[in-house]
């Protein structure tokens, strides 16, 4: 048995197995070390907080978000009349409701006025949001189309609508404050 010889173990060829697993392995540890780093520090920031209390953005008041929007409102080209005034209306309702506190937004127009006569809004003001109701929703439901000048007219109004409300408003803070530094000096003695 001379022509036969011993079989030879197999070649190894290219990448070992078991060296790509170890490779792979290392590459996922390293990915989450990195991922669990990234997370460790944007905890760490979030965890300190805001430093600089200017950086904090302050909501508007009703008021100043009102007056925002009337503004955007003139600034925009009226081409349809009838979204115009469902938009002017919204104004003067989104600040209604954050004022007092209803809301009005989804309300009809009698609603609104019978919850204005409800909060004891002066007279006055109740007139001229009545009048303004009355005077928009043929705009708004009806397709009567207003006249350029009268839509200029009824923005003005609704801006001294606001006005008059924060006058009232304010008036009213200052007699609760006096009443508070009254009580509180009648306290004291």
């Amino acid at each position: 048995m001379q022509g036969f010889h011993d079989i030879r173990p197999p070649v190894p060829v290219g990448l070992d197995p078991m060296t790509i697993k170890l490779l792979l392995i290392l590459l996922g540890v390293l990915l989450l070390a990195g991922i669990l780093f990234f997370l460790i520090r944007k905890w760490w920031k979030n965890r300190k907080g805001i430093k600089d209390i200017q950086a904090v953005a302050l909501p508007l008041s009703p008021f100043e978000e009102a007056a925002k929007e009337l503004d955007s409102l003139a600034q925009r080209p009226m081409d349809d009349p009838r979204l115009f005034y469902f938009d002017l209306t919204l104004v003067l309702r989104r600040y209604m409701g954050r004022t007092f506190g209803f809301n009005a937004v989804e309300m009809t127009s009698e609603e609104v006025i019978r919850e204005m006569t409800r909060l004891r809004l002066e007279h006055e003001v109740r007139k001229e949001i009545a009048q303004f109701q009355a005077l928009s929703d043929p705009y708004k439901y009806a397709g009567v189309l207003p006249e350029t000048a009268l839509v200029k007219k009824d923005m003005d109004l609704v801006r001294g609508i606001l006005l008059t409300i924060e006058e009232i408003l304010a008036k009213k803070r200052q007699a609760e404050k006096r009443e508070a530094e009254k009580t509180k000096e009648k306290e004291g003695s």
